[in-house]
């Protein structure tokens, strides 16, 4: 599909975008079409024209499932993340999960379990928050679909237990969505997950039975990736049995469906699979044939398949490094404002005592003892004004640390705005701090880096959030905050 620059300038409903949207996804489901990121960034700018963010967190998604299928898992984090940021301006929790998952997956495919269990768990968290039904076990199968694969792949001594009791626990939340299509589509994976799990325990009658109900799924549903998985689980079942002319005949069928939907990992597997089925069945000629084609293929795959990892693992290694040396620095500067303070503290409380001696001495003194407190107050007062002056500086500068400044200087705002909404994310509370320091619509736009007409939006959005009436103004609203 050609993607021509005039489709920008239209202006489209929601019900065409989501029409895009879901051309687009068609076009990854089932074909793992190379025009997948075009279409996905075309769509997204779309949904953003028309202030759609339902249709920008859908696209955004859609990216984040292409680079992961296609190993780039830098990429796939990249977007994993901004799909959890979007989404959760829109208290969008589903996708809040989606976000979560790929960036679990893109751990655990890096070999970063750790990480990949930490998303999981912030996912199930999130997952509690969903109030569709269909939607709410929808997402938990999906995250211990996600926990299966990592139990399999993983290298835990209880490997093949806990791979079958979480593919059972996604099979008993899939069972659940009352929506047919959805219900059959969610459960796809799950049946070929649990044939798989019945394939290592030497359960083989089961293990063809699952596999077979998710083949059928599959297809019912065009679901091609799902159709290669199975197919895939199929042959590697017929492989371990010694069935291998059976397993040529699953292959015979896997090899041009992953051709045509570009599952190159599953494609290299396939001819190792085929080369090793016609050795042991004696057919020198064919085995030859496919372990050229093999090496081929693994050749091209482990070179960029390196290339991504090395390249998305330090990647994520320097940012874990970063993070670690920008929270020593913080440890170093509290100990640092600490001792400081310990140092203040008994300075100025042996100021005081002795102020106390004096006083308790030398009534007379009391008219100088008052006038030295009046000078005290003017230098309090002159701090506020100092630390006005400070945190509007920060603002002007978008400085990381604006709104912890401002808390600190006023506690009581952000308090009373978290009592009124606890959901309010950082940037939100931000917002309301430059619309309490008085900053004009313009100010923000200029100072954040941002269109004045998203100003306008995030202004609706704090309304509803705060439950400012439409009359009233925001800024005084903001300010009676401090009373």
């Amino acid at each position: 599909m050609m993607i021509f620059p005039f489709c920008y300038a239209q202006n489209y409903t929601i019900k065409q975008i989501d029409s895009l949207i879901s051309y687009t996804e068609k076009a990854y489901t089932e074909k793992n079409d190379n025009n997948v990121i075009a279409l996905s960034n075309r769509n997204y700018k779309i949904s953003q024209k028309a202030n759609y963010p339902e249709g920008m967190v859908k696209s955004l998604i859609t990216i984040s499932k292409y680079y992961w299928s296609r190993g780039n898992y830098e990429k796939t984090i990249q977007y994993a993340k901004q799909t959890e940021e979007e989404a959760s301006n829109i208290n969008d929790y589903k996708s809040i999960c989606t976000g979560l998952r790929m960036a679990a997956i893109s751990y655990y495919s890096l070999g970063l379990y750790e990480e990949a269990q930490e998303m999981l768990t912030k996912a199930f968290s999130i997952a509690d928050k969903i109030s569709d039904p269909d939607d709410f076990y929808e997402s938990r199968g999906d995250l211990y679909s996600v926990k299966g694969d990592i139990a399999y792949y993983g290298h835990s001594n209880n490997r093949i237990p806990d791979y079958f009791k979480y593919v059972k626990n996604a099979l008993t939340e899939f069972s659940k969505i009352k929506n047919s299509k959805t219900r059959n589509s969610s459960s796809g994976k799950a049946y070929s997950d649990l044939g798989l799990a019945y394939a290592e325990k030497k359960m083989f009658d089961s293990a063809y039975h699952y596999m077979n109900i998710s083949l059928n799924l599959a297809r019912i549903d065009k679901n091609y990736y799902n159709e290669c998985v199975v197919l895939n689980g199929l042959v590697y079942t017929s492989f371990t049995q010694k069935n291998y002319q059976q397993t040529i005949n699953y292959l015979e069928t896997l090899i041009p469906l992953s051709k045509k939907t570009n599952q190159l990992v599953i494609l290299k597997l396939a001819y190792q699979t085929m080369q090793e089925s016609y050795h042991q069945l004696g057919s020198k000629e064919k085995e030859m044939e496919y372990l050229a084609k093999y090496t081929k293929l693994n050749d091209s795959l482990a070179q960029a398949d390196k290339l991504l990892k090395n390249r998305s693992f330090q990647k994520i290694i320097n940012e874990k490094e970063e993070t670690f040396l920008n929270e020593k620095d913080k440890l170093y500067l509290l100990i640092a404002a600490t001792c400081l303070l310990s140092v203040l503290l008994c300075y100025f409380g042996y100021k005081a005592f002795k102020k106390y001696k004096v006083e308790k001495e030398k009534i007379q003194h009391k008219e100088n003892v008052i006038v030295e407190k009046e000078s005290q107050l003017i230098e309090l007062k002159q701090k506020v004004n100092n630390a006005f002056d400070e945190i509007v500086d920060l603002a002007k500068k978008d400085d990381s640390v604006f709104l912890t400044r401002f808390q600190e200087v006023y506690p009581d705002i952000i308090k009373k705005l978290l009592k009124i909404n606890p959901q309010l994310q950082p940037s939100e509370l931000k917002f309301c701090a430059l619309l309490f320091l008085n900053f004009s619509s313009k100010d923000i736009a200029t100072y954040t880096f941002v269109q004045h007409q998203s100003i306008q939006t995030r202004k609706s959005r704090i309304r509803k959030k705060l439950n400012i009436p439409p009359g009233e103004d925001i800024y005084l609203w903001m300010k009676h905050l401090n009373d």
